[in-house]
């Protein structure tokens, strides 16, 4: 948000792009669990798959966009949490840097007229 309190554009943008990769994080784990590297594959942490099904239109939109499971296990909402929070409070506190502001232009001297 700028000092107005308006969300702009490309923070939207970048907003997005976090939850996506918090997917990504999730997603990562669920797959190093299906392998059998790290244990808690039928641990889950909630079940909503009655509420948004995985072969639905929106459940398979929600999925490719932001890697969403409707039913994701202890460890990867842990992960997804992990990743969240300290990433989210990076974007909120505008950490990112500044704007470069805009260059004064220098007044120039005329030359004497010889």
């Amino acid at each position: 948000m700028d000092r107005h309190g308006v969300l702009r554009p490309r923070r939207i943008h970048y907003l997005v792009d976090v939850v996506r990769a918090e997917g990504a994080v999730a997603h990562g784990v669920h797959d190093l669990q299906e392998a059998g590297w790290i244990g808690g594959m039928h641990d889950l942490a909630f079940d909503i798959s009655s509420v948004i099904p995985k072969d639905s239109w929106y459940g398979t939109l929600l999925k490719g966009v932001f890697n969403f499971q409707p039913d994701p296990t202890i460890l990867q909402l842990t992960a997804w949490a992990l990743y969240l929070v300290p990433t989210l409070v990076f974007f909120l506190s505008g950490s990112g840097g500044a704007a470069p502001k805009p260059a004064v232009p220098v007044p120039v001297e005329a030359e004497p007229a010889s």
